[in-house]
């Protein structure tokens, strides 16, 4: 076959053409010799990372062309930013939008409305987010215990047939405004005087929406099976996901029944259920002085309630043995030695003192009855946020162990040096990277990523988040596999995680060289029923 002369020439011109475009292939930001863990829970790999815009452009062995910046990483691990699951950021994502305790442990998204708690409607905060440069993504549920509140109230009564449609109208609203799915506080008032009805009910229409449900359950100590039974039923009437959130067993008396909590959710998955856990690394849980050692029926009515009832010797008396009872077996871990006041707004000298220093002030014994009399003044005064050390370590690695459970801190933005909180915000994702991967070998370094990205993105419904790959948003940790860790204690919480060196959130460099830099490239996130995706 014969080739016109100007043909051959005008082909060599396209070819060349061709060949100068590969090599002159430009991205925004390339990473060159990581440790790929790509979040699926797949053996690492080496290769550089090419970023164009905020999306994932390619990931080879060797990536030719140019970038406008690009980092050696030197072998260093390099994984899609950390998902946090459960988060109560809202309180200060405004003060601190940098969200520096989170960024700094590679955290790129996190989520708010949690405990079935929430802004209702949510609409006006995110569009007040929307105006606020963030440095991380930031989405949220939509709180079953808020939207409650709003419409029967802080009583402990049925809704009515008028009460449970308006309940509904604002689920669909919040749904729609960009909600994840609706969270439940059982545990907390409002929430726990909701029916498991009317909580499937609500459910059900965050699942039409796209959404999932996720459940702080009634009980955590002696109750944990029933309120176990009761988070799958919820899912299974709703017909919709559930998640066990921040899954532990309190008080010592309950230590080990973690092994049939997460027999029955095996059983519920083989059967269909669409169950899922998360967890924080730590035996020690952090909340309000009266939601953790008061009896439900006592926080009844809200503060002008809860006063009156404290001014009646008939309901004091009971309820400050209950309060025993609590600090005995279950939050108060035995021991009023064990609750440490992290926050008073009333007196924020009090911050790290322990319940059994405040009883011995007051002139009592530390004993469980002068305690719950301790507890009840704090609430009297305006009440305090506590840590309280009652978990079991074994409970904690084999739940940690389960493949449906993902890691999630429970904590907030911090504002640095404030009170004495708990660590869980400085530390989580490091503290499972170098304890429960590097030093005990609970997890392989490859499945803690899984259960800090993938398995978070893929229960939200995240489709372009959690995977390092080609097309996904470029949201990527940087850090050390060897030297990785938590910082934070229990005495002194206010500390950084170290072993990050990188943190990429949409594309752009959000934390380098130890320091947070001037970009900010968070986003708020909206869920299905915003995006107008067909739910699930």
């Amino acid at each position: 076959m014969k080739y016109h002369p100007l043909r051959l020439f005008a082909a060599l011109v396209v070819c060349a053409s061709t060949m100068s475009a590969v090599q002159a292939q430009r991205y925004d930001l390339l990473l060159r010799n990581g440790r790929v863990i790509d979040g699926s829970g797949a053996p690492w790999f080496r290769a550089d990372i090419a970023v164009t815009g905020d999306t994932i452009a390619k990931v080879a062995a060797h990536i030719e062309g140019e970038a406008a910046k690009v980092i050696d990483v030197a072998g260093e691990a390099v994984s899609p930013g950390f998902i946090d699951i459960h988060t109560h950021s809202r309180r200060n994502i405004l003060e601190v939008p940098t969200a520096d305790n989170y960024v700094r442990q590679g955290v790129t998204t996190i989520f708010e409305g949690q405990d079935g708690t929430s802004d209702v409607p949510l609409g006006p905060f995110f569009d007040k987010l929307d105006q606020t440069p963030i440095s991380l993504n930031y989405a949220s549920f939509l709180g079953h215990g808020s939207v409650r509140g709003a419409v029967v109230g802080q009583v402990d009564r049925r809704a009515s047939a008028d009460e449970l449609a308006a309940m509904e109208e604002l689920v669909r609203e919040g749904m729609r405004d960009g909600a994840f799915g609706l969270s439940t506080g059982l545990f907390y008032v409002p929430g726990a005087f909701g029916t498991t009805e009317e909580v499937a009910g609500l459910a059900r229409i965050a699942g039409e929406l796209g959404g999932i449900h996720i459940s702080h359950m009634r009980d955590e100590a002696s109750q944990i099976l029933e309120s176990v039974r009761e988070t799958i039923e919820i899912g299974e009437i709703g017909r919709l996901p559930t998640q066990i959130t921040h899954h532990k067993v309190i008080g010592s008396p309950n230590w080990g029944r973690s092994v049939d909590t997460l027999r029955l959710v095996d059983e519920a998955r083989a059967r269909g259920v669409d169950v899922s856990l998360d967890q924080y690394p730590y035996t020690a849980s952090s909340t309000g002085i009266i939601s953790a050692l008061w009896p439900k029926w006592a926080r009844e009515g809200g503060r002008e309630a809860v006063v009156a009832r404290l001014a009646d010797p008939t309901t004091r008396a009971p309820l400050r043995d209950e309060s025993a009872l609590i600090i005995r077996d279950e939050r108060g871990g035995g021991d009023a030695s064990r609750v440490q006041i992290s926050w008073c707004e009333w007196d924020p000298s009090l911050a790290g003192q322990t319940l059994a220093d405040l009883t011995r002030a007051r002139g009592q014994q530390a004993d469980t009855t002068n305690a719950a009399d301790t507890a009840i003044w704090i609430v009297e005064q305006g009440g305090c946020q506590a840590v309280f050390h009652a978990i079991g370590e074994e409970d904690l690695v084999r739940i940690l162990r389960h493949p449906a459970v993902m890691v999630a801190s429970d904590g907030g933005v911090m504002i640095f040096g404030r009170g004495v909180p708990h660590p869980r915000s400085y530390g989580t994702f490091a503290r499972v990277l170098g304890r429960y991967v590097r030093e005990q070998g609970v997890l392989t370094l490859e499945e803690a990523v899984r259960k800090m990205t993938s398995l978070p993105a893929q229960r939200t419904g995240l489709g372009d988040r959690g995977l390092l790959r080609p097309g996904m948003k470029a949201d990527l940790a940087v850090f050390d596999p060897a030297t990785v860790r938590d910082t934070a204690t229990f005495e002194a919480p206010h500390s950084y995680a170290q072993g990050f060196s990188v943190v990429v959130v949409n594309g752009r460099v959000a934390f380098e060289n130890g320091e947070l830099t001037d970009e900010r490239p968070g986003r708020v996130l909206r869920g299905a029923g915003a995006r107008g995706e067909t739910p699930r």
